[in-house]
């Protein structure tokens, strides 16, 4: 009896403005309105020639983040004003092998890249994104599926039990599966992406197939401009029920974006 898992990252990007487009500076009147502000000792939103285009600021009257639940505001010199998400993806396919045991998981970590991580994301002037997971667990080539771990917990040892799950963090129990924590790239004030709730507890696993994974932790005055790096970690165990054959996976990922 063989199985093996194959995993490849096929990656969709869903952008979401919903129904009302972002606003970067606006105030108005009967007798005014100002779509993008600039308040300062000097300066030009868009001086342009036929050599160049630039932006000029001559001063700084304030600087820093400010948000509510109505605004988020960053002041300082000019920054672009155009929204992004941002996710990309690093080669990675995880092999389970011949899952011989019925009582202990195979396991492996899916890495790869400069980051030395799975994916990762990037957003700006987005209150808050969230990555999903679209895919079915394992599939042989008859078409059954490894149970999906439904609540979240250690690896069972029970040889009754079949079962498929991930998490997003580092896990040191025995055996050492590894992994690692979501890391926010060039810091924690630049960015905030976090596990999501049910596969952020390390040697915890658990698997629903349109089920955030991992978001950002939309943090008071933190405007998530800088990069998060997610690692996925998974377990497979068999039964002593389970079909033969060869299981794979390609593992889909959704980012969503709320602007």
């Amino acid at each position: 009896m063989r199985f093996h898992k194959k995993l490849k990252f096929l990656i969709i990007v869903v952008l979401l403005l919903g129904t009302v487009q972002p606003i970067y500076a606006q105030s108005s009147s009967t007798n005014y309105k100002i779509e993008e502000a600039y308040f300062g000792t000097g300066g030009e939103l868009d001086a342009t020639s036929a050599s160049y285009r630039a932006r000029q600021a001559a001063g700084m009257l304030a600087a820093g983040a400010s948000s509510s639940a109505s605004y988020d505001l960053v002041a300082g010199f000019v920054t672009a004003e155009t929204p992004f998400l941002e996710m990309s993806v690093s080669g990675a396919t995880v092999n389970f092998g011949v899952l011989s045991s019925t009582t202990t998981p195979s396991f492996g970590v899916a890495t790869g890249g400069p980051c030395g991580c799975t994916f990762t994301v990037r957003t700006y002037l987005s209150s808050e994104y969230v990555v999903v997971t679209m895919s079915a667990p394992p599939t042989n080539e008859g078409g059954a599926a490894l149970d999906a771990k439904a609540v979240q917990g250690l690896p069972s040892s029970n040889s009754a039990v079949e079962e498929f799950g991930i998490n997003l963090r580092a896990n040191n129990s025995a055996p050492t599966i590894g992994g690692a924590n979501p890391s926010n790239s060039p810091d924690n004030t630049f960015a905030d992406g976090t596990a999501a709730a049910g596969y952020e507890v390390a040697n915890q696993f658990k698997y629903a197939v349109g089920e955030t994974i991992a978001r950002s932790a939309l943090t008071p005055t933190n405007p998530a401009i800088g990069q998060t790096n997610y690692t996925i970690s998974y377990i497979a165990k068999r039964k002593s029920l389970t079909p033969a054959g060869s299981y794979t996976m390609n593992h889909d990922l959704v980012a969503v974006a709320t602007y």
